[in-house]
């Protein structure tokens, strides 16, 4: 796979890791890295294949290096339409947000076995509420959630169906981190370095040899997870708290918001469909 070939794949899978609803790991999937990139981060991570084969792990840093490439421009241009979006049009930003979520659960709902979705989605829901349901930092968030939030990103990124920006989300910490890339706050995105550095120490091998084995368990926790974050991307909202249009005579934004959370919401399953007929 040549260098453009790779950057391109990195240049998507960094737009859609700044939208919460749209995994990375899908998009990876979608466009036949996926099972490459893991085997990458494995061989990263892993001292020992570093010292038995140093061949395969220098072409893995490189295969890393050119897809990290596309994803930091994929991610700074999306990053700016993002923020310009939530300060000059939030109603019309969270209605598609909060169609894309819909999207992500009718997304995993697909793979999903009934039984595993019964067993797992409430547990997924109820850590997911505990979540969201937590007052918003009236001051800037703490130093460590960054590192968290970094951990579980990564972590989440390397999963097909589940958005880092949904992690983010769930914690408190998409706005603040976007902001922070935007204003490049060294401090902060340091911590959510360590973060990400933590992570791809530990979880790229776990996933290389045992994801599959418990998919489905994941994936009926992931759906009852990211079912708890249509509470925290409700448009309209009082105070942090879900609330009813304040003028429900106001048919054109309502119609306009209603318009962008179908139309988020069908693309998502549209790249579905499109996942599905690829593989």
């Amino acid at each position: 796979m040549n260098p453009i070939s790779i950057i391109w794949r990195g240049f998507f899978i960094g737009i859609v890791e700044v939208l919460p609803g749209i995994s990375g790991g899908t998009v990876a999937l979608l466009t036949r890295i996926y099972d490459r990139l893991v085997n990458a981060l494995a061989d990263i991570g892993s001292l020992g294949k570093l010292r038995r084969e140093p061949a395969k792990t220098r072409h893995a840093v490189i295969f890393i290096c050119w897809l990290a490439l596309g994803m930091l421009v994929g991610f700074a241009t999306a990053l700016f339409v993002v923020l310009g979006f939530v300060q000059s049009r939030p109603l019309l930003f969270w209605g598609a947000i909060f169609g894309l979520v819909i999207g992500a659960i009718v997304h995993l709902s697909q793979d999903a076995s009934r039984r595993e979705l019964i067993r797992f989605g409430p547990l997924g829901l109820a850590v997911g509420l505990l979540l969201v349901v937590l007052p918003e930092w009236s001051s800037e968030p703490p130093l460590w959630l960054f590192v968290i939030g970094g951990f579980c990103a990564f972590v989440a990124w390397l999963l097909p169906g589940i958005s880092g920006s949904m992690v983010l989300l769930l914690t408190g910490l998409w706005i603040p981190m976007l902001e922070a890339v935007q204003s490049i706050e060294i401090l902060k995105i340091a911590l959510f370095a360590a973060g990400l550095v933590i992570a791809l120490v530990i979880f790229p091998k776990l996933i290389a040899r045992g994801v599959k084995q418990y998919r489905g368990e994941l994936q009926g926790f992931f759906i009852g997870l990211v079912t708890s974050t249509l509470y925290k991307t409700w448009p309209w909202r009082d105070g942090g708290v879900p609330d009813l249009p304040a003028n429900l005579l106001d048919w054109q934004t309502l119609w306009v918001v209603v318009c962008a959370t179908i139309s988020c919401g069908a693309l998502i399953v549209l790249i579905r469909m499109v996942e599905v007929r690829a593989l």
